[in-house]
């Protein structure tokens, strides 16, 4: 029986070896920022301060539904901080600036019914992540 246990640790060992060594398995407290990961923006919560090709979709998506004419600069600064609190007001959602998962479920989608909603911003919902 122990000669078993001991053949499953080493059999462990060298599989996670072996993993580390083809790069499976990640350095530890290291993460690329949300524009870079694997994952889609509206998986992630952004803010204030914030820079990333998903702030330039929220910043589209976000001129939609407010009329705000923020400039598309990936720059989550106050007036997109502000364009956030408006859209959040307009649907009663808590209006703290921060884009959310409920945030992102009102952004997401036009609002107005279904079909092509002319000048919604299709190729940006898609590209955050939208389901749509």
């Amino acid at each position: 029986m122990e000669l078993r246990t001991k053949r499953h640790k080493l059999t462990l060992a060298v599989a996670a070896l072996a993993m580390a060594a083809a790069g499976t398995v990640g350095a530890v407290g290291t993460s690329a920022a949300p524009a870079e990961a694997a994952g889609r923006c509206v998986d992630y919560n952004y803010s204030q301060g914030g820079y990333s090709s998903c702030i330039g979709y929220i910043q589209q998506l976000v001129n939609y539904h407010t009329g705000a004419g923020l400039a598309v600069d990936n720059n989550f600064g106050p007036k997109t901080r502000s364009a956030v609190i408006r859209v959040q007001s307009i649907f009663r959602l808590t209006a703290d600036g921060i884009v959310g998962p409920r945030t992102w479920n009102i952004i997401c989608y036009p609002q107005k019914g279904p079909g092509p909603i002319p000048g919604f911003p299709y190729a940006a919902a898609r590209a955050a992540g939208c389901s749509i």
